[in-house]
């Protein structure tokens, strides 16, 4: 399915649809919160790659109607064995799907083994250069069928193409996942940053040296941050929040692909986990009070690590 093509709309989905989709989210989550952010992010980040290769072999045997030379080559090249194994089979447009399914026994057989292999297919689909590949490919699909090129493209000058596609509003896949990248890692700085604003203590040293590395030509708003009470705070983060859709996210906004961008935002993998480790971080500050405020650094190191015990 191309979610880049049709979105992830209420609309396009029926009830049924809807729930089976739910209950997929779930499996996948737990199953993201049950392996260590470093680990899955290798494995997330990969698998884009592989889903590239296997959408330009669809679209060259589409293009060929056969199984070209070149297109063998490079599969030698990048998944030796591949071939060897797929040598009996008699249905060369099918080459792809095999290729993914080889690719998830071979190279992510620890995630399987591991128990999170539904969460790497889930969130992997789902990743912009996994949605910028199957946009161009639809595209080269849509055009070959027609007028075939006279010279078929190198996996690797498809591929770049591929993630100059555009997503939004005229951005390219690899524009929206810089923007996306920026605005989790501002949700994450909010999420460390409000139990120290809920306090009527002094802010620590640590989280006013972040606030100045943040804002480092605007030291009215950091003293404000200082020197206000608890009631006066809550007004400070909101508008700490704020800023990040009206300056972070302006480029977004004035395009016109603001909404596409906080679809993808709110299925993040890296925001599932910080969303669900602050859960879980402010509950053991409230069990353990004397805890030390983390730095934004350890902070973020300590989702990543964090494991949900069933």
């Amino acid at each position: 399915m191309s979610f880049a093509k049709h979105g992830i709309k209420a609309s396009r989905f029926s009830h049924a649809e809807w729930t089976v989709r739910a209950i997929a989210m779930r499996r996948a989550n737990a199953q993201l919160l049950h392996v260590p952010w470093r680990r899955f992010r290798r494995a997330y980040e990969e698998y884009p790659r592989w889903q590239c290769l296997a959408l330009w072999s669809r679209a060259v045997i589409a293009a060929e109607g056969r199984v070209p030379a070149t297109l063998l080559t490079t599969l030698q090249e990048r998944c030796p064995g591949f071939l060897e194994d797929e040598a009996t089979s008699g249905e060369p447009e099918l080459l792809g799907h095999h290729l993914l399914e080889w690719v998830l026994d071979r190279r992510f057989r620890h995630a399987k083994r591991q128990g999170w292999l539904d969460a790497l297919t889930f969130y992997g689909v789902r990743h912009l250069r996994c949605e910028g590949a199957w946009a161009y490919w639809e595209r080269c699909e849509h055009e070959w069928s027609t007028k075939p090129p006279t010279l078929l493209p190198t996996f690797e000058k498809w591929s770049c193409e591929a993630m100059q596609w555009e997503l939004c509003g005229g951005a390219s896949c690899l524009a929206v996942a810089s923007a996306i990248e920026t605005y989790v890692d501002w949700e994450a700085f909010i999420l460390w940053l409000r139990p120290s604003f809920t306090t009527n203590s002094e802010l620590p040293p640590h989280v006013v040296s972040e606030l100045e590395r943040r804002f480092p030509n605007n030291s009215r708003f950091v003293n404000s941050c200082i020197l206000k009470n608890r009631r006066d705070r809550s007004p400070i983060l909101r508008r700490l929040s704020r800023y990040a859709k009206n300056r972070l996210l302006s480029e977004a906004k004035e395009a016109g692909w603001l909404d596409c961008l906080l679809e993808r935002v709110r299925s993040h993998p890296w925001r599932v986990r910080i969303v669900a480790y602050d859960k879980h971080w402010r509950k053991e500050r409230l069990r353990n009070r004397v805890l030390a405020y983390p730095s934004f650094r350890q902070w973020r190191q300590a989702a990543g690590r964090y494991i949900k015990i069933p």
